[in-house]
């Protein structure tokens, strides 16, 4: 499930990321009046190892972080110190006044891990004269719904009805590319109230905050945005231009009538062309057809598009049909890598939301709502919990072959046996831990340092 990259491996342990995260925790502003025993960094350190140990609940936690097992372990692989681990309904009310914004430094951190030591080479995105630049799949899901419980940043739906609901929704991205299947999330965007009572404004206000904090934290970073067809439109388009980035959003025709009757006028003036390729080996049909430089819609100051227009035929004949716009010139030699690319949209949704939701992240669990941040803070958290585990899923020979020790592997499974080694057994690294899932039972006794 991934090839380790073997320039400065250790950068890319448990050991080292997890000690980036907390040392970030270590500089988020002490907000108690009233300074207790337990030292502040210690809320945050426990909640990520919450989420990084994929506990079902908060309970669930707080019935095992008083055994010494559990308390050795927060210590020597989370750095909680001296043992002083917070109840559950007091790391819900410290974390909930937080900054969000506190949780998403962590990201920017780990990321420069990444860049600095050559994980991203595998993510390049080449076509046509564009050239090292990665592929942004973005897109907006649901965390959070209820008809009672409602904190300050609730979106609401149907206000002052007597059926008006309370929700989270949060904007995520992730660095993806077609030939991988792991992916490197950047930091999230909490969909708040401000936001709209609208899906179309909610998400379309959250991703210009959520695309500036990309500009701020990357600068450098040479982009491709992906988008579903809910930006398909002048706005999106100008604003992902302002950033210096380029594009490939889904046109979906019932919401572009002036566009497609645009390229039926450009068909009919032979300006529309056409490119077939056949894979051999599985029989699968590609055809292509597109135009450059194509009115968006039929407003004066409208933004000019390149259009594709795509039929995938598999060997029983069944056709699947996608169109995306774009900024990227379309000839016979980009149209199949922008149409792999355009693809890997999906790779937000399923490698990532799904994962998240699904493969034990437990992303839609309310651990706690609060007045304030504190379910917002907790999904980032869950976050940046999966991109540890993704970074040393890419990149980290240890924990690859723990995750594949099995023939048939699945996350869920590692994270069963990280979590009952964790409540079990005193762990004196994660490199112990995975040799001891690696080697089965004669590594069920796990050697610690103690000097």
């Amino acid at each position: 499930m991934g090839t380790a990259i073997q320039k400065n491996i250790r950068h890319f342990s448990a050991s080292y990321l997890i000690k980036t995260v907390s040392d970030c925790f270590e500089n988020i502003p002490d907000h108690r009046p009233n300074k207790s025993s337990i030292p502040f960094g210690n809320f945050p350190k426990s909640a990520f190892a919450v989420m990084h140990q994929k506990f079902d609940s908060l309970l669930g936690f707080d019935e095992e972080r008083l055994e010494p097992t559990c308390c050795y372990n927060l210590e020597k692989l989370y750095h909680v110190k001296e043992g002083k681990v917070p109840s559950d309904t007091r790391m819900r009310e410290v974390l909930d006044p937080i900054d969000p914004v506190e949780f998403k430094k962590p990201f920017k951190e780990l990321f420069s891990i990444i860049q600095r030591n050559g994980a991203l080479q595998g993510y390049t995105f080449n076509c046509g004269k564009l050239k090292d630049h990665y592929l942004l799949p973005i897109d907006g899901t649901g965390l959070f719904y209820s008809d009672t419980s409602r904190c300050a940043d609730c979106c609401v739906k149907n206000e002052g009805k007597k059926n008006e609901t309370y929700y989270h929704n949060i904007m995520g991205g992730c660095l993806a590319h077609p030939n991988r299947k792991t992916v490197i999330p950047l930091a999230p965007e909490a969909i708040c109230r401000q936001d709209g009572s609208t899906k179309n404004d909610c998400e379309k206000a959250a991703i210009r905050r959520f695309l500036a904090q990309v500009k701020k934290d990357h600068p450098r970073l040479h982009l491709v945005i992906l988008l579903d067809g809910l930006y398909a439109d002048n706005p999106t388009v100008a604003m992902i231009k302002e950033f210096g980035w380029h594009y490939i959003i889904v046109a979906k025709d019932g919401n572009h009538v002036a566009l497609i009757e645009a390229m039926n006028a450009l068909y009919d003036q032979g300006e529309v062309h056409h490119h077939t390729v056949v894979d051999a080996p599985n029989k699968t049909t590609h055809k292509f057809r597109y135009a450059n430089n194509v009115p968006l819609n039929l407003q004066d100051e409208t933004e000019h598009v390149n259009v594709l227009d795509y039929i995938e035929i598999d060997k029983k004949g069944i056709q699947h049909f996608w169109c995306w716009i774009t900024d990227i010139e379309l000839t016979n030699d980009t149209v199949e890598s922008v149409m792999r690319g355009g693809r890997c949209r999906w790779r937000i949704e399923n490698e990532t939301f799904n994962t998240l939701k699904n493969q034990g992240y437990q992303l839609e669990h309310s651990y706690g709502h609060g007045e304030k941040h504190l379910a917002t803070n907790f999904a980032y958290l869950t976050f940046l919990a999966f991109l540890v585990d993704q970074i040393q899923e890419l990149a980290c020979p240890q924990f690859q072959q723990a995750l594949n020790k099995p023939k048939k592997p699945t996350r869920k499974r590692l994270w069963r046996k990280i979590t009952s080694f964790f409540l079990t057994l005193r762990i004196d690294s994660w490199g112990s831990l995975f040799r001891a899932i690696s080697h089965g039972s004669k590594a069920q006794d796990i050697a610690f340092d103690s000097s």
